[in-house]
């Protein structure tokens, strides 16, 4: 996802509109795969902004396959973000508050900002649906596909001693 940045580094506020489109496929990251099942869609804007700086701003659109946090299904996730990112030949001379990516041969790359924003912006428990049932915490069968029939004693352990009082007061 490269764009050439040659016609607008003369004149502070010249910019021009764009679209891009990408297939990633997948992006480990912290041991597990992110896996893209729709190329990645780039559509906004550049422009000088003075100082040496470039800007590119806009939205991004892609979904990527992953695991219900409840029932581990299999799960789609739309991702549409907007995003804005600074770009220079000197990116060294800013501060880390102000990321600035590097800007080589006159054309920015706005591949790995791109792939990061998307991940930084994951949901931490991705789901296959808001009112997803999970799994049986006892058997494991998937409570989105019924009830599992089997014997379920939720009894907090610290109230294990009235349970048993219970069941003594049902034999007499």
């Amino acid at each position: 996802m490269k764009l050439s940045v040659e016609g607008i580094k003369q004149k502070v506020g010249d910019g021009f509109d764009f679209e891009l489109e990408e297939k990633v496929g997948r992006v480990e990251f912290k041991g597990e795969d992110v896996v893209f099942v729709k190329p990645v869609s780039v559509r906004g804007r550049v422009e000088n902004l003075g100082k040496g700086l470039i800007g590119v701003w806009g939205e991004i659109s892609t979904a990527i396959e992953d695991r219900c946090y409840r029932c581990l299904a299999k799960t789609h996730l739309e991702v549409k973000l907007d995003y804005n990112f600074k770009f220079s030949e000197n990116p060294e001379k800013y501060t880390k508050e102000d990321e600035v990516f590097l800007i080589e041969e006159d054309t920015i790359d706005l591949t790995t900002p791109v792939v990061n924003e998307i991940i930084l912006n994951l949901p931490s428990k991705i789901l296959c649906s808001p009112d997803c049932r999970g799994l049986c915490p006892y058997c494991g069968a998937d409570l989105n596909l019924g009830e599992c029939g089997c014997r379920k004693t939720n009894v907090d352990p610290r109230l294990r001693v009235l349970e048993k009082l219970l069941d003594s007061d049902n034999h007499d």
